[in-house]
């Protein structure tokens, strides 16, 4: 079986009468008869509506994605915003998410623990 290499976007997949796949229609109109297909994909991080507080974005190699660029648990350049899941690791699964997530959770509470810490000791928390 010989393979062939074709670097044109697929517009779609094209099936038999019968539903079996017949080829992939390019972009350009052609239709490429295949038996078997293999399409590489762009992985894009769903960032719409985020504009707002300007997230940094980062290119994977060799174009095939982009996503949202984190430290450590998520976080972010933008204080208060941590990002996780496919947004930032394009194959991540849901431990990176459950980690940033808990990390999130806990700010709050620190935060609450450092008040009233200070408050205990008569001192004003930084803000």
């Amino acid at each position: 079986m010989a393979v062939t290499t074709v670097d044109t976007p697929v517009q779609e997949v094209v099936g038999d009468e019968d539903g079996t796949l017949a080829g992939a229609r390019l972009t350009h109109g052609r239709v490429v008869a295949r038996s078997l297909l293999a399409v590489a994909t762009r992985m894009e991080a769903r960032a719409e509506g985020l504009d707002g507080p300007k997230l940094p974005m980062r290119d994977l190699p060799d174009s095939t994605g982009r996503g949202i660029t984190t430290g450590r648990a998520g976080s972010t350049e933008v204080p208060g915003v941590r990002a996780a899941g496919e947004a930032t690791d394009l194959a991540a699964q849901v431990g990176a998410s459950t980690v940033a997530g808990a990390h999130t959770d806990s700010a709050p509470a620190i935060a609450d623990t450092e008040a009233g810490l200070a408050a205990a000791q008569g001192d004003t928390p930084a803000l």
